[in-house]
């Protein structure tokens, strides 16, 4: 009589459902309380894996930062930096593979070079922008531009 599954509101659901959805409602209401993956969503790297267009400096009629440099800051400056790029270059689009190559020539140039190897004469184009100007880039020309320096300035 005392027992949780006596008590009348309990009852009134056995009859209709029986003891087995009661359990199974109860386990999916627990189950999803939860957080299930093993890492939470890093919006900052989901973002940045996605953009649209390779740019640093000032863009657009305002001069402002694109938010894929803004991103590119934001996990430059964690302690896992590297390895964030590492990531990032293996998983992002052409545009945040750049950004994975700037931030990795800057960490440790020797895996850029690795990296970047057969890299220099790719013709895969680049969404890029400059100020107001959008274009279109050959990956190759991109590449040496990083390896030169020119991206961050």
């Amino acid at each position: 009589m005392g027992t949780l599954a006596s008590t009348n509101w309990i009852e009134g659901f056995k009859q209709p459902v029986g003891d087995n959805m009661i359990l199974w409602v109860i386990a999916t209401l627990l189950f999803s309380a939860f957080p299930q993956g093993t890492q939470p969503v890093d919006a900052t790297f989901e973002r940045l894996a996605k953009v649209e267009r390779f740019a640093f400096g000032g863009v657009g009629y305002a001069g402002v930062i694109s938010p894929g440099e803004k991103d590119y800051r934001v996990i430059l400056a964690r302690p896992s930096a590297l390895a964030d790029f590492e990531r990032l270059y293996l998983s992002g689009n052409l545009q945040a593979k750049c950004y994975a190559l700037v931030a990795i020539r800057k960490f440790n140039l020797q895996r850029f070079k690795e990296l970047t190897q057969s890299l220099p004469t790719s013709k895969e184009q680049v969404a890029t922008m400059h100020g107001c100007i959008i274009s279109q880039e050959p990956l190759g020309d991109i590449i040496r531009k990083i390896e030169s320096g020119k991206y961050p300035r």
